[in-house]
C-alpha cells in the first residue's frame, strides 16, 4: 500500500514540476525572448541545473524509496499467519 502511494506521489510530483518548468519557460520566452530561454537552459548555467534538481528531488526521493521498500518486501519471507 505504501509503495503504491509513494509511486503515485512521485508521478504527480513529476507532472506538476514538469508543468511548472514548462509554464515558466513559456513565460520567459514571451516576456524576454528566445535568447533568454537559451541562456537559462545553457549547460553552463549551474544555478538552473540545481533549481531543477531541487524541484524534482521529492519525486526522485519518493520513487527511490518506493523501489527500495518493494525490494525489501520481496526479499523478506512471508510471515503472515505465523505466531
Amino acid at each position: 500500500m505504501l509503495v503504491k502511494l509513494l509511486r503515485g506521489f512521485a508521478v504527480v510530483w513529476f507532472v506538476l514540476a514538469g508543468l511548472l518548468i514548462f509554464a515558466s519557460t513559456l513565460m520567459i520566452w514571451y516576456k524576454e525572448g528566445f535568447g533568454r530561454v537559451q541562456e537559462i537552459f545553457s549547460p553552463f548555467n549551474v544555478v538552473n541545473f540545481i533549481a531543477v534538481l531541487l524541484a524534482l528531488a521529492p519525486g526522485i526521493a519518493a520513487r527511490l524509496l518506493a523501489d527500495r521498500l518493494e525490494q525489501r518486501r520481496r526479499a523478506a519471507p512471508d510471515r503472515r499467519g505465523q505466531p
